[in-house]
């Protein structure tokens, strides 16, 4: 694994099952780490060594104003996204479609936009965003969840297309369901041990915002 000393890495979603995980994997990485949330987590849940900043990722200016304090970022990691369970459209709810396309979509391409225009400059970075195997499922899945899944993995190949010939990439991670506090609770009697562990997820965060991925840009590897 490439060695990210001396490398700014963002990691938004920072105080979640997958955020803090990643946290951790890039710390322990040699990476200077800024860690991104809604709020900051209390010092019990924080790592060692990582900035941390509060900010809402759904509004276009307060992260303009991150990307611009944080200077310049070698990756931007997103995380931050909703979940919402299975329905019929029958009974689609408006509301949750909206809350669910803003959660998922509005924040990764936001994140996106800044990330690309503070990297642009320079020439080189990486931008990784999270989507769902969900994404590309119509059966066991809800339908706000799962289109607004998809449109993070349209985000990363419009991107990637956008910064072709760079060296910056856009790739996306495409998790099935993680091995987290939160899902053994909805979903008690699932077999957790075949569940994909989150430092093993993690290994495919640190490979594609890694130097060594410059070849790889507009994919979306599922995990």
């Amino acid at each position: 694994m490439s060695d990210y000393t001396g490398r700014t890495v963002v990691v938004t979603g920072a105080s979640g099952a997958l955020g803090a995980g990643l946290v951790t994997a890039f710390i322990d990485a040699g990476a200077d780490v800024v860690g991104v949330d809604r709020a900051a987590p209390d010092e019990r849940a924080a790592v060692a060594g990582v900035r941390y900043e509060a900010a809402d990722l759904t509004d276009d200016a307060h992260v303009a104003s991150l990307l611009d304090g944080i200077g310049n970022p070698w990756a931007v990691v997103n995380t931050v996204g909703g979940f919402a369970p299975n329905a019929p459209l029958s009974e689609l709810d408006p509301e949750e479609l909206d809350q669910q396309l803003h959660l998922n979509l509005m924040t990764a391409a936001v994140v996106t936009k800044h990330a690309l225009r503070v990297m642009m400059p320079i020439g080189a970075g990486r931008v990784v965003l999270t989507s769902s195997k969900a994404a590309t499922a119509t059966r066991s899945n809800g339908f706000a969840y799962s289109v607004s899944k998809l449109a993070v993995l349209h985000l990363v190949r419009m991107a990637a297309e956008e910064v072709a010939g760079t060296g910056i990439t856009v790739n996306g991670v495409v998790p099935t369901i993680l091995d987290t506090p939160a899902n053994r609770a909805s979903m008690p009697d699932a077999d957790h041990d075949k569940w994909p562990k989150i430092p093993d997820v993690a290994r495919s965060y640190l490979y594609l915002a890694s130097p060594s991925s410059h070849l790889v840009n507009g994919a979306t590897l599922p995990v």
